[in-house]
């Protein structure tokens, strides 16, 4: 789906429709020998490469891929590599991917930059979790991913932007934790902030979900034949992201507030 800096959804660039084979059942444990090809992360490549498009017909705009923290593949950020007029990566790093930077854990390098500055965000409701405001150490830099272990990969220069939940009370279980890699230099607090900014759009895909969900009741659908599933779903996608669209225009967006740097 497509948002606005500002978050105003304009529709969707790709649609994959897929299932799970059951005679595939059980190859999870050799998915590190498999290639991208061969693993259902491609899915991934394909949205990108479906960003990459849109990004011809818009030479004047940057356009940014964002991923949550299952786009964290590092063939993701070699193919942004090998077409440097594409659109740009922000991706959420994933923990126990153990991602490394010059032979040191990312997160270690990261905790040890210093602050460049202290971030308020705006946390929506979840589920049982209350909606908050959140206090961020954010820190930058430019950093060079180390290629997976075992491949021929080369390695590749991003940049990291680590956000840190301070000063939260014990009611707080989960404490955000962000790490973000993008391919979009990051040389200022600004800069960084604008990257987390740029990540907080991805919420709108949750509202979107929603939608599709409880609005349309695509769950309850009870058809006979994928086909007739797929057709219906096309239909449900496009109306429900024009409900979405309404119920967004004049809506107060999720907001980071700088408040000391």
């Amino acid at each position: 789906m497509a948002f606005t800096p500002e978050g105003t959804p304009l529709g969707l660039l790709n649609v994959q429709c897929w299932a799970r084979d059951p005679a595939q059942a059980g190859k999870k444990h050799r998915r590190h020998q498999l290639p991208i090809e061969e693993k259902e992360s491609l899915k991934w490549l394909v949205s990108y490469r479906a960003v990459a498009e849109a990004q011809k017909l818009c030479s004047d705009t940057m356009l940014i891929s964002v991923g949550d923290r299952e786009a964290d593949l590092y063939e993701l950020f070699l193919e942004a590599a090998q077409h440097p007029g594409g659109p740009r990566l922000l991706v959420r790093a994933e923990r126990t991917r153990n991602r490394q930077v010059e032979q040191e854990d990312l997160w270690q390098r990261m905790h040890a930059e210093p602050v460049a500055g202290l971030l308020d965000v705006a946390v929506p409701r979840r589920a049982s979790r209350p909606a908050r405001t959140a206090r961020l150490q954010v820190r930058f830099a430019q950093v060079v991913l180390s290629p997976p272990r075992n491949s021929k990969f080369q390695p590749l220069s991003v940049w990291a932007v680590y956000a840190r939940e301070v000063g939260y009370g014990t009611e707080v279980t989960q404490p955000i934790d962000w790490m973000l890699l993008s391919t979009v230099k990051t040389e200022s607090f600004q800069d960084a902030c604008q990257r987390l900014s740029w990540d907080s759009r991805r919420w709108g895909i949750e509202g979107y979900h929603r939608t599709i969900k409880s609005g349309c009741r695509i769950e309850d659908r009870r058809l006979d034949d994928t086909d007739s599933l797929e057709a219906c779903l096309a239909i449900d996608l496009v109306v429900a992201w024009r409900v979405y669209w309404l119920t967004m225009v004049g809506r107060e967006r999720p907001t980071l507030r700088v408040t000391r740097s």
